[in-house]
């Protein structure tokens, strides 16, 4: 298509009213600025009012990098004109033995792509700042701009998910016009406060405060429902199997069988207020860690409520 392209400026530059060589008033100047990654026509001269515009975006050579000058000789613009079609241009026209070309534009700062790219992530994702680390992918090769007032916009995804593998296209503004687009690749991870254990951890061991703690870790390849962030979710639990140390516990790690068995006696906490008091209980019923148990008072025979604590512990708070 790029091809095509070409071919039909060639060919309106060719047919054009400025195409005939006996027309004077092509002047190419000794010292030329190119804007971009391209030396274009319309960079090296100054066309005939009468001359198509068009024929100013015929890419010359590849420009300079920015700071540098590249001498283009006449020599080597007649050959690139003549591979073109356009030889002819040259005819009538004032052409200095060599036009020193040199890059106005600069390199799109990196500081600038990444500066979009965590901006992005960050508005769009359900996950506070905190728990988003992000690392931004050097790109494939420097992005070659007009000057410093190149913005960046970035365009909404097809995937709604900015998590693990991120791919973002960005499209780079200069006084509201479309310069050019390009891809910003990046990983996102999310990071949490999840429950770990301390120690190796054998199953049936009955969670305690000493074996398990709170650590940072990388969540992003797991459910909301596969960790725990609270120490009190798995107190009392009992393991079903083993856990390492220093690994996340799931809900795969514990036993869903009761902690309590119906008839057992187990060891009462009666919470009145700061005030402690411990008694013995009877369960009524199986019992669950955190949830609430029927108890009989052995010696008044009277039921009650209370609160699973661990297998041999049921609290009562007034």
């Amino acid at each position: 298509m790029l091809q095509s392209f070409w071919l039909l400026l060639v060919s309106f530059c060719l047919t054009g009213p400025a195409a005939n060589a006996a027309e004077p008033g092509i002047t190419f100047r000794p010292e030329a600025a190119a804007v971009g990654e391209y030396i274009l026509l319309k960079d090296l001269a100054e066309f005939p009012p009468d001359m198509p515009q068009t024929c100013g975006q015929l890419q010359i050579w590849a420009a300079p990098p920015p700071g540098q000058v590249y001498p283009l000789t006449k020599e080597f613009l007649h050959y690139r004109l003549s591979q073109l079609g356009m030889g002819g241009l040259l005819a009538e026209a004032t052409v200095p033995p060599v036009i020193q070309v040199r890059q106005t534009g600069t390199f799109l700062p990196k500081e600038q792509v990444e500066a979009a790219f965590r901006r992005y992530v960050l508005t769009h994702t359900p996950f506070p700042a905190n728990q988003v680390r992000i690392e931004v992918l050097p790109l494939e090769e420097p992005v070659l701009v007009p000057d410093k007032e190149v913005t960046l916009e970035v365009l909404p995804p097809k995937t709604g998910r900015l998590v693990g593998e991120v791919s973002l296209e960005m499209a780079l503004i200069r006084q509201g016009h479309l310069c050019r687009r390009l891809r910003v690749n990046g990983k996102v991870s999310l990071e949490r406060e999840v429950v770990c254990s301390v120690k190796p951890l054998l199953p049936q061991t009955v969670i305690g405060p000493g074996d398990v703690r709170l650590c940072r870790r990388d969540v992003t390849n797991l459910g909301a429902e596969d960790f725990f962030v609270s120490m009190e979710q798995v107190m009392g639990r009992v393991l079903s199997r083993a856990l390492g140390a220093q690994e996340i516990l799931s809900p795969r790690h514990l036993s869903h069988q009761p902690v309590i068995q119906r008839g057992e006696e187990v060891t009462v906490i009666l919470d009145d207020h700061g005030l402690i008091i411990t008694t013995r209980g009877v369960a009524r019923e199986p019992g669950y860690p955190g949830r609430p148990i029927r108890m009989l008072n052995p010696k008044s025979k009277k039921e009650f409520q209370a609160q699973v604590v661990d297998a041999k512990t049921v609290k009562v708070t007034w």
